[in-house]
């Protein structure tokens, strides 16, 4: 059995530097350079400062206890600490101060005045082209730009979104590396959707006010890419031959964009404008809490108090949201669940069946590969999306078990 060494109260604890923003009766203070975050109430932060500054935490303890009329439990309070990383251990470097990301200047560029004009003039032309044509603006029968080729159909519609899915999470980067954020990349799913995920988690230590532009900079490049492909269609006749082709197909694209667009607009998902509200909202981890408030209800119901969270971790705005947020969760996964029988799932059969025919008509090589292609291209997103679920629930599932023999391991 090993046992981790308590630290000497009476001697002075070494912190990484850290960073306060303080908003309402809450302060955020963490490290920058490993994006780790925590919520402190203000007496918590200015003991927190007391610790930086040298003062041992017994000495810090006693000024406490002074200062607001109650004790603190240092030892727990260290504790917290190290779980955020904020404490230098035993053999580790100071983490030297952050100095400016990749890509900052970049950023700045993006976002910078004359860009904003030159953004407002795209999105000026496109309405113009729009009013002028009617048959440029976004309509559902643009996505079926040619009947020549099931494969060509879906590149259209599918693979022809991805460089603007990757346009778009650059965007949230950018955004925020203009702050001086760093950001990552990585994939996961909402509900059967996959996404891309740009992770931005020091925008927590930015004041509200400058996060706005980061959440909304994807959108608004949808937006550009949306003005940009009509324009591009505008300027190509709708003729035949390769011109018609690329015509269409820069509609069918813009379309798509605007189907993306509208899916912001889920919020009992974890979606741009979901973080927009909860900003706006100052809550902190609306959806945990409206979750956790749901599991309650039925624990309740089933008279299970023994399955019931701990309410106590609920931020008071939180709280008071997900009162009646906690309702748009169960009835937009019905919403989905109902469009998944009802539209998605009849749709891929009716595809499945077409792919089917063609390939009874003809089982020549290049045919079969076209419709093995196009049953691949439209099948493979929710096949992944189902292999994330399956990945996270076993993940879930094997986390109790380890830490159950890790525990067992250190009592014997």
């Amino acid at each position: 059995m090993t046992t981790t060494p308590s630290p000497d109260l009476d001697q002075p604890v070494r912190l990484h530097p850290l960073t306060y923003l303080e908003e309402g009766e809450e302060v955020t203070v963490g490290r920058a350079d490993i994006d780790s975050y925590g919520l402190f109430p203000p007496d918590g932060a200015e003991l927190l400062r007391r610790l930086e500054a040298g003062t041992p935490p017994n000495e810090a303890a006693r000024w406490y206890t002074e200062q607001y009329g109650e004790q603190v439990d240092m030892a727990e309070f260290l504790e917290v600490l190290e779980e955020l990383e904020l404490v230098v251990k035993d053999g580790e470097q100071v983490a030297a101060p952050t100095g400016p990301v990749r890509w900052q200047r970049l950023g700045a560029a993006v976002f910078s005045p004359v860009a904003w004009v030159l953004y407002g003039a795209l999105v000026i032309a496109a309405l113009v082209a729009m009013v002028r044509r009617p048959e440029l603006a976004p309509h559902y029968q643009n996505l079926f730009f040619t009947r020549s080729s099931l494969v060509l159909l879906t590149l259209g519609i599918v693979l022809g979104q991805v460089p603007w899915i990757l346009l778009h999470e650059a965007a949230h980067a950018l955004a925020g590396r203009r702050l001086g954020l760093n950001s990552t990349l990585s994939i996961s799913r909402r509900f059967y959707y996959v996404v891309f995920v740009t992770a931005l988690d020091g925008l927590v230590a930015v004041p509200r006010r400058k996060r706005y532009l980061p959440m909304l900079a994807g959108m608004i490049v949808d937006v550009l890419v949306i003005s940009g492909l009509t324009l591009g269609a505008a300027a190509v006749p709708d003729s035949g031959g390769a011109a018609g082709v690329v015509h269409r197909l820069l509609l069918s694209m813009a379309f798509a964009v605007v189907l993306r667009l509208v899916w912001q607009f889920y919020f009992f998902l974890r979606t741009d404008l979901y973080y927009l509200a909860i900003t706006v909202l100052g809550c902190n981890d609306l959806q945990t809490t409206a979750r956790q408030m749901l599991r309650n209800r039925v624990m309740r119901l089933l008279r299970r108090p023994d399955r019931l969270v701990d309410e106590s971790t609920w931020g008071t705005r939180d709280r008071q949201i997900a009162r009646w947020y906690q309702w748009l969760l169960p009835a937009g996964y019905l919403f989905l669940t109902v469009t998944l029988l009802t539209a998605a799932i009849p749709t891929g059969i009716r595809l499945t069946e077409v792919a089917v025919h063609k390939l009874g008509s003809d089982l020549s090589p290049a045919n079969v590969a076209d419709v093995l292609t196009f049953l691949t291209l439209n099948f493979w997103e929710p096949v992944f999306a189902a292999y994330l679920a399956l990945r996270a629930w076993r993940r879930r599932t094997q986390a109790p078990a380890t830490t159950a023999k890790e525990t067992a391991h250190a009592a014997g």
